[in-house]
């Protein structure tokens, strides 16, 4: 869902040529502290006790007139050196010190890869194009589902993405998404019509949801790209808790080489079928032994990771369905997956179930009844849809 933006007040500016001062300013930078005790220490040096006055002979004349031209460099060093300094800071600070950005500040990151996932999906790869980054590095945000808002400058209109977890020898500063071409979305046309090196303004990090750290089980139903939230989730309690992902797409490209883990999905009409404005079977191409794509090596990664944990129990289980292949998620299917899990979980003390929703409005309206507007802000709404036909004791349900 896009939002319409609101003008930022007070971001930091730099502007030397007109003198104007920067709204945040370091006292001093490295260098200017260095000059100044330069300075003190030249000063020391040349304090002498005072002699008596006296009237200079014709032959000193010429030594006084001398030793008054050696303090003049010192007098203009002095003057001069605190606007060096505040210059030298500013120097510092836009090129050589980061600084993490405001809050609802917009900042500028450079677009230096573009991964095709599929016909009309992408991973999109950002890093910084300044020394203001947003703040990857919160506490509050250490076991959050996390997005990131991209601005559409043209519509002053913005819409949040959801950050991929950290894939092995991405570098820490590098963001991630998986942004797919939706036929009338204002934000992910504009982004995909971008060249490598353009410039993109974002702000985040936003919190979509704080996950608990008693988690035991969770069960994320999940359609297209709402895969990105479930990876978030599979990386935080890898290790922690059992976690089995349904992940339903239209089309094989979108899951290049999953293969599922448990027994093969059923054919069935899925609920994208009848809103399907042309036959996608006519377009079936025959991809299940074909190369992993990326988000299937993604998943693959963090199932071994799982599995490297000393806790049998945790694990991680991917099932797919494809709606070309005609398999599809049945709701006798997720409530006998319900139970199965509440039974193998019985034994653990305490702990919660998480039930997490994520993909296109259809899918989650479908599952779990459609998300709400409330005062601006988009909320998840009462539960509906399939969920709330089932018995749902002991799970919690969230929409994302």
């Amino acid at each position: 869902m896009s939002i319409r933006l609101r003008p930022v007040v007070g971001l930091t500016r730099r502007v030397l040529q007109f003198g104007v001062a920067r709204v945040r300013r370091t006292p001093f930078s490295q260098c200017a502290i260095r000059y100044r005790e330069e300075l003190a220490e030249r000063a020391a040096k040349t304090t002498t006790t005072p002699e008596p006055t006296q009237e200079p002979s014709p032959k000193d004349d010429g030594k006084q007139k001398k030793k008054r031209g050696k303090s003049v460099p010192a007098f203009a060093v002095t003057a001069i050196g605190l606007p060096i300094g505040w210059y030298l800071n500013d120097w510092y600070n836009s090129d050589g010190g980061a600084r993490v950005s405001e809050p609802g500040e917009f900042v500028e990151y450079t677009l230096i890869g573009k991964e095709n996932v599929s016909s009309t999906c992408a991973i999109f790869r950002l890093r910084p194009a300044s020394n203001v980054v947003v703040d990857l590095d919160d506490p509050s945000t250490e076991r959050a589902i996390t997005s990131v808002e991209f601005k559409q400058p043209q519509l002053q209109i913005a819409r949040s993405y959801t950050l991929l977890p950290q894939a092995p020898g991405q570098p820490m500063d590098e963001l991630r998404f998986l942004i797919r071409k939706e036929q009338k979305g204002e934000v992910s046309n504009f982004l995909h019509r971008l060249p490598i090196g353009s410039k993109i303004e974002i702000r985040g990090l936003r919190t979509e949801y704080q996950i608990p750290a008693d988690i035991k089980t969770a069960l994320c139903l999940v359609g297209g790209t709402g895969i990105a939230p479930a990876l978030q989730v599979a990386d935080h309690l890898s290790g922690e808790a059992n976690m089995h992902i349904l992940w339903a797409s239209r089309r094989r490209e979108d899951c290049v080489g999953g293969s599922s883990d448990s027994t093969p999905a059923k054919r069935a009409s899925s609920w994208w079928q009848g809103a399907a404005s042309t036959d996608i079977k006519a377009h079936a191409v025959d991809l299940p032994n074909a190369e992993k794509g990326t988000l299937v090596t993604l998943l693959e990664s963090l199932k071994s990771q799982a599995a490297d944990t000393e806790e049998p129990a945790h694990r991680l289980v991917v099932d797919y369905f494809v709606d070309e292949e005609g398999s599809a998620v049945k709701p006798e299917d997720v409530k006998r997956l319900l139970s199965s899990l509440s039974r193998a979980d019985s034994s653990a003390e305490g702990g919660r179930r998480l039930l997490l929703v994520s993909g296109p409005p259809g899918f989650i309206a479908y599952w779990a009844g459609s998300k709400q507007w409330v005062n601006g802000r988009e909320v998840p709404g009462p539960l509906r849809g399939v969920l709330s036909t089932l018995d749902l004791g002991g799970w919690e349900v969230v929409k994302l």
